[in-house]
């Protein structure tokens, strides 16, 4: 609990405290450090590299290296995948990161500035770094408990903004999207995971599997390569529109300010 608390308030105290001083000697000096620090909160293009690299090794047969690259989006066991549990885990991790990567980091900057953009993805990197079961399942509990809370609006966020990209993009299912994102939201173990993961499987038609866990999506077909190109171009299109309503929030409190 004291490292649940104690190490993503530091990290907030520390780039708080950093932003104050360089405000104070220059503001475009604390506009390029505020805008590199604040990069550092989310991950787009590298999610979604790392997913198209692995459709891209499914769709020329090689499951073998696409075994070998899973461990950089999954915390499976990788060996015995077939190419559809390989696919459905690379569409898995764009999904639930559309949460932890895009949505989350912007509205925790749209609501608290620079210092909690980074609270937030400090408290989201303790849960990924120790919020495991096993043998030390009680040093990361807390963590893992803290980040389902400050998930609980974001990720329901996430999956609205996946439903809205699914309206927008040709090859998907709008309709699907809500439809199985609110019917299968509790079939995973995370109070937040089934949103994301059940608007992009629904959005795709296709069945979302995690051997021993949960199935989202059924009857629909089990996914290939293809559908992992469908999640990454979803994934930039949800991002631009996280960005846009980030940008509109802060613009509205900026004009509130200034009418107080």
């Amino acid at each position: 609990m004291a490292a649940a608390g104690a190490i993503p308030a530091a990290w907030g105290a520390l780039v708080w405290a950093v932003s104050a001083g360089l405000r104070e000697l220059h503001p475009l000096l604390y506009l390029v450090v505020a805008a590199a620090l604040f990069k550092t909160t989310f991950s787009v293009r590298m999610l979604a590299r790392e997913a198209k690299r692995i459709g891209d090794l499914l769709a020329a047969g090689d499951l073998a290296a696409a075994r070998r690259r899973m461990p950089a989006l999954v915390s499976r066991e990788t060996g015995a995948l077939t190419a559809s549990q390989a696919a459905a885990g690379a569409i898995e991790s764009v999904a639930e990161n559309s949460t932890d990567s895009v949505v989350g980091p912007l509205l925790a900057f749209a609501l608290f500035g620079l210092p909690g953009a980074v609270v937030y993805r400090a408290v989201n990197t303790l849960d990924s770094m120790i919020g495991y079961r096993g043998r030390y399942e009680y040093l990361g509990k807390a963590s893992a408990r803290l980040d389902d809370l400050v998930n609980l609006v974001p990720a329901r966020l996430a999956a609205a903004l996946l439903w809205c990209t699914a309206a927008l993009l040709p090859s998907m299912r709008a309709a699907g999207a809500w439809r199985v994102a609110w019917s299968h939201r509790r079939r995973t173990a995370s109070p937040n995971a089934g949103w994301t993961i059940g608007a992009m499987a629904g959005a795709l038609g296709v069945t979302l599997e995690k051997p021993r866990h949960y199935r989202i999506g059924a009857p629909a077909p089990p996914p290939d390569s293809r559908h992992i190109h469908q999640a990454t171009r979803a994934l930039y299109c949800a991002s631009l529109l996280a960005t846009a309503l980030a940008g509109a929030a802060l613009v509205l409190a900026a004009t509130l300010g200034r009418a107080a």
